[in-house]
């Protein structure tokens, strides 16, 4: 393999004067020689979807130490990782860095899994700075299988095979509503909210996200048991609109613009301009 070498330094001398050089005891540099990134697709594939930037993928692979003496197998050295002996797969999102989070590797695997199909196959050599870099790993032992360590600064040579791409969702922003909506999923059979009488349900508050699939953030707040008098200002204006009606045994989702919840000053931890998406279990009526 005719590939340009690049040089990391990977550790200081040793203590002895044989690794130090004679009687000079200054620290001196290990250099590590490593491969230019080499991609090799084996197999196209025949899937109809093309992994992109954001796609979930899933694959398997088998991860090799990379021997610059092995060129007869593809510069594979021992076996470090697989998914093969195990008879798994891995699955991550592709080409936004999430390997580094996911699985402890660099740029290399965004790289070589970009662009492949379900069924494809490719090997990829990849440097240290574009596999697990300065970070060594421990000799590991999975399903009977001893795997080598890792050393810090090792080149590394994957083979994967893409098992499916699932590309992704891509959310138009749908603007918030600016007067209140009613939306009821349960129609309750008990007695009815009335402005005046006092009214005991269980709620959950999220913030409107225009740019959500549900159209709604993470939980922020709720309540197994509260009560209140409907329609005398107890509660914000799009409860006292919104709940007027409600049966017993109901729930209903309430979608309620600023000027109906906390305006402008907004409420705790609720900024201000917020719309408010609450969904409301009506459980009893006095």
């Amino acid at each position: 393999m005719k590939a340009m070498l690049q040089l990391i330094v990977a550790a200081a001398c040793a203590a002895t004067l044989v690794a130090c050089g004679g009687g000079d005891k200054t620290p001196q540099a290990v250099v590590v020689a490593q491969p230019d990134y080499k991609l090799t697709e084996t197999a196209v594939g025949t899937g109809s979807v093309v992994a992109a930037a954001g796609d979930t993928v899933t694959f398997k692979y088998n991860g090799y130490l990379y021997n610059a003496n092995n060129a007869a197998n593809g510069y594979r050295g021992d076996k470090v990782r697989s998914t093969y002996d195990s008879n798994t797969t891995f699955t991550y999102t592709v080409g936004v860095g999430a390997g580094a989070f996911t699985a402890g590797i660099g740029p290399g695997w965004d790289m070589a899994l970009l662009g492949m199909r379900a069924g494809g196959t490719r090997t990829a050599i990849l440097p240290a700075n574009l596999a697990y870099g300065a970070t060594s790993y421990e000799a590991v032992t999975a399903n009977g299988i001893t795997y080598s360590p890792i050393p810090a600064n090792s080149p590394m040579v994957f083979d994967f095979e893409m098992v499916s791409v699932t590309k992704a969702v891509v959310v138009t922003p749908v603007p918030a509503p600016t007067t209140l909506v009613i939306k009821d999923t349960t129609t309750g059979t008990g007695d009815t909210a009335a402005a005046g009488k006092t009214l005991t349900v269980t709620y959950s508050l999220y913030l409107y996200d225009g740019g959500s699939v549900t159209l709604r953030s993470a939980l922020k707040e709720t309540n197994s048991n509260f009560s209140f008098v409907l329609g005398n200002g107890a509660v914000i204006k799009g409860w006292d609109q919104g709940l007027v009606g409600m049966k017993v045994g109901g729930t209903r989702t309430l979608t309620i613009p600023p000027d109906l919840a906390y305006g402008a000053a907004g409420q705790g931890s609720i900024p201000g301009n917020s719309t408010l998406v609450f969904d409301i279990a009506l459980t009893a009526v006095k």
